[in-house]
């Protein structure tokens, strides 16, 4: 189902919301986990959240939550800390946004990036991989999607910051 545009359509109706999982390793450097996107989803081939349509009756909350353990298992967002929450209203003013949870998960105490994988199970195809990258590095990142490469200035003040101090 999708929200009509001037510019086109969005994914869901009621908006979408997506969370971007962080953590910061013993040697005080930040790393983001991004979703590689399936060639079979809306900005296929890209680099993003894990995230999707807002169902009616949740919150951006709630659908990010459940559209991230739909995707990827080995972390559990809920654990988290909400480090900051981004909602980003379509730049053609039709009333739909994306807002995006940066969640810094706790490390491992073993001086490694939690382990993830991609979830078995119905949605399995709309992610087709994940990758920790250091935060420092994902503004360069070539293939970011477009609402990520948007939104990444105002989490990185977050996520960059939390690493530094």
């Amino acid at each position: 189902m999708f929200h009509p545009c001037p510019a086109g359509r969005h994914w869901g109706p009621r908006g979408a919301a997506g969370i971007l999982p962080w953590t910061v390793t013993p040697d005080g450097r930040a790393w983001v986990l991004l979703s590689h996107r399936s060639p079979d989803v809306q900005a296929g081939g890209s680099w993003s959240t894990f995230g999707g349509a807002i169902d009616d009756g949740e919150t951006p909350w709630h659908a990010a939550v459940r559209e991230t353990s739909e995707e990827i298992e080995g972390i559990d967002v809920r654990m988290g800390t909400v480090a900051a929450k981004i909602e980003v209203p379509c730049e053609h003013g039709c009333g739909w946004s994306y807002t995006t949870f940066a969640v810094r998960i706790p490390d491992t105490g073993e001086g490694y990036l939690p382990s993830v994988r991609v979830a078995p199970g119905h949605s399995a195809w709309e992610t087709a991989g994940l990758a920790w990258v250091p935060a420092d590095q994902v503004a360069a990142h070539s293939g970011l999607h477009p609402g990520l490469r948007a939104a990444w200035p105002t989490l990185c003040g977050v996520i960059c910051e939390s690493s530094s101090g």
